[in-house]
């Protein structure tokens, strides 16, 4: 069972870094004006990431029986992830708050990454 843990979590840490790294470039290239990164192909690419990421996240909670319930960090880690895709989904269009929501999703995302390494709702502060 170790072993399982041990690559679901490998998996799934990689996985967030390559959808954070995929998001930031992505990201700020629209910032700029970039017409690339809307590309549909791109849209693929990041829902595979991110639905696998997903798959080994559950995996995972279920592999450790953590509840959001009883866990508070992980309930607010799943909070932050709509936050997180709600901004994500704003700063990847052309509105006029694209900049502001692209804040915003990098603020989430450093707060899931915090809630991950501490398992504590106030990162340990």
């Amino acid at each position: 069972m170790d072993w399982f843990y041990m690559g679901m979590r490998d998996t799934h840490a990689a996985l967030a870094w390559f959808s954070m790294t995929l998001f930031m470039v992505r990201g700020l290239a629209v910032q700029f004006g970039a017409e690339w990164p809307l590309d549909s192909r791109w849209s693929v690419l990041v829902f595979g990431a991110d639905t696998l990421m997903t798959v080994s996240g559950l995996s995972l909670w279920a592999l450790l029986y953590f509840s959001p319930f009883r866990d508070a960090w992980l309930a607010l880690k799943l909070l932050s992830l709509v936050g997180y895709t709600v901004c994500a989904y704003l700063a990847m269009g052309r509105g006029e708050f694209r900049s502001l929501a692209y804040l915003g999703a990098l603020l989430m995302l450093a707060y899931m990454m915090g809630l991950s390494y501490t398992r504590e709702p106030l990162l340990g502060l």
